[in-house]
């Protein structure tokens, strides 16, 4: 008898834990590149990429930059030039911004919304906008 009531509850335990784990498609950008400082550093950014910050997960973690697009994200190795044409209207700048605090809005071909989804509540806009700096200089 005992075994029938934690059916229900280990079920109820396994939906909420696969809603939890799905991101946010329809998640907008709280921000725009307007908002971000313009003094920024790319040592900083790197860093940020290579270890995360706190709650905020490496983007490393993930991605490379060496041109070997991993099993869950792309290589970064060109984006500086690559992001000004991914979407029409974004500069290389906000495409990467919107990339990073509302990820659902571009994934890119081939690859599930996967990404953390919560760096604009983790990150300060300085720490985006000197990841932003770092990711512009991967050619």
């Amino acid at each position: 008898m005992k075994m029938f009531f934690r059916w229900p509850i280990l079920v109820l335990a396994m939906l909420m834990l696969g809603l939890v784990a799905c991101q946010d498609d329809s998640k907008e950008a709280a921000f725009s590149v307007a908002d971000l400082p313009t003094e920024r550093d790319v040592e900083v950014g790197k860093g940020l990429f290579e270890r995360g910050d706190g709650d905020a997960p490496a983007c490393k973690t993930c991605h490379t930059t060496d041109g070997e697009d991993g099993p869950s994200a792309p290589s970064l190795k060109s984006i500086a030039n690559d992001a000004g044409d991914r979407v029409d209207g974004e500069t290389a700048e906000a495409y990467l911004l919107n990339s990073i605090i509302a990820p659902g809005q571009h994934v890119v071909e081939g690859y599930r919304n996967t990404m953390f989804s919560k760096y604009d509540d983790k990150l300060s806009k300085q720490q985006i906008a000197d990841l932003i700096a770092y990711l512009l200089t991967l050619n």
